[in-house]
């Protein structure tokens, strides 16, 4: 009997999951409300069943701003996610999902989709004949199911002399706990890194997102990683450990110490952690651009261990994006490369007199 149904409430949602074995911890309803509140928006997911064949998709729906009419958008939590299926897959049922999703979509006002594929799961692949794909860059992962000698073995000869000399200038690692004390130290940890980095105010995070990420949820938990020198707390890592997989979330380092090669260190450490809890992969995820430093940073952990991120777009009111788009371009200069283009960069439109 085919089923479809809109999900909000949480005992819902972590009932839904029963039926997904091992389902990521990015689809978790704790972590996914964490991050609409940050956006503002609210947090939903999409649930279709037809025979044996499930699909779960999770998305906040945000309102349109810059406008007084009530418009809304949907995205994927921080993060990656879209569509993921338990139970047979063909054409037929994706094709029946994304067509009550899309009546959904306009039944409601929304306008737009922005989908973040999961890179592990590959579900681009499954979604490609419905939604607009476009490939944005490789992430890299380690294969936690070698040996750590193995592992080690095929770090690049730099991050092995960095590792050194990180031990050499008597740096160690260890788990903390998720206390608020030690939360608070990452948290200024964090903040100096993206200063140091000029990083744009989406990787910026109010303090409670930072509580709300080490809380643990029935798919997964979250380790707090430090690094120190003589009881001084210079590095830090957040690492999301689910069923199956395991995440670097977010890292921190204090400037001063960068010449001692803490990250090096940490992430060593971090992939002994996750592969003593089980993992059968560290996602690292990638750069900000395409092989850029950070991107060539991780990847001299992974033995070139290669996985393709991909975005999903959808227009499902053209007529509204459109007005909305005209009436914006009234006021202001739009980046149209960016979607949706009233998200993007916008200039206010210089006065001639």
């Amino acid at each position: 009997m085919l089923q479809f149904k809109i999900i909000e409430k949480q005992d819902s949602w972590k009932n839904t999951l029963k039926n997904f074995n091992n389902i990521d911890c990015y689809y978790s309803y704790e972590y996914g409300n964490s991050f609409a509140k940050k956006e503002g928006g609210r947090l939903f997911a999409a649930y279709y069943e037809d025979h044996d064949t499930k699909i779960f998709y999770p998305y906040i729906k945000r309102r349109i701003p810059h406008i007084e009419e009530e418009l809304f958008d949907i995205v994927t939590p921080y993060g990656y996610g879209g569509p993921v299926i338990s139970g047979t897959y063909t054409n037929v049922f994706m094709m029946k999902f994304h067509e009550l999703f899309s009546s959904y979509c306009r039944l409601h006002n929304i306008i737009t989709e922005t989908i973040r594929f999961h890179p592990l799961y590959q579900n681009y692949k499954i979604c490609r004949n419905f939604w607009d794909i476009e490939y944005i860059r490789k992430t890299t992962a380690v294969d936690l199911t070698q040996s750590l000698e193995e592992i080690r073995n095929n770090y690049s000869e730099m991050t092995k002399r960095n590792i050194k000399k990180a031990k050499m200038n008597n740096l160690t690692c260890f788990i903390a706990e998720n206390s608020e004390e030690n939360i608070r130290i990452f948290i200024d940890l964090y903040k100096e890194t993206m200063d140091r980095n000029h990083a744009a105010s989406y990787y910026y995070f109010d303090e409670d997102t930072f509580f709300e990420q080490v809380k643990e949820t029935d798919i997964s938990e979250t380790l707090l990683l430090f690094t120190k020198t003589n009881n001084e707390i210079i590095a830090g890592v957040m690492v999301l450990v689910g069923k199956e997989f395991s995440h670097y979330h977010l890292g921190a380092s204090k400037t001063d110490y960068l010449h001692f090669r803490p990250n090096n260190l940490m992430f060593d450490f971090m992939i002994e952690s996750c592969k003593s809890k089980g993992s059968s992969v560290l996602h690292l995820g990638g750069g900000y651009q395409e092989n850029d430093g950070l991107f060539k940073f991780k990847a001299s952990f992974t033995n070139d261990h290669y996985f393709k991120y991909y975005i999903g777009k959808k227009v499902h009111n053209l007529v509204r994006y459109n007005e909305v788009i005209e009436g914006l371009k009234e006021q202001y200069e739009l980046n149209e490369r960016y979607f949706p283009i009233y998200r993007g960069q916008m200039e206010k439109r210089k006065i001639r007199t």
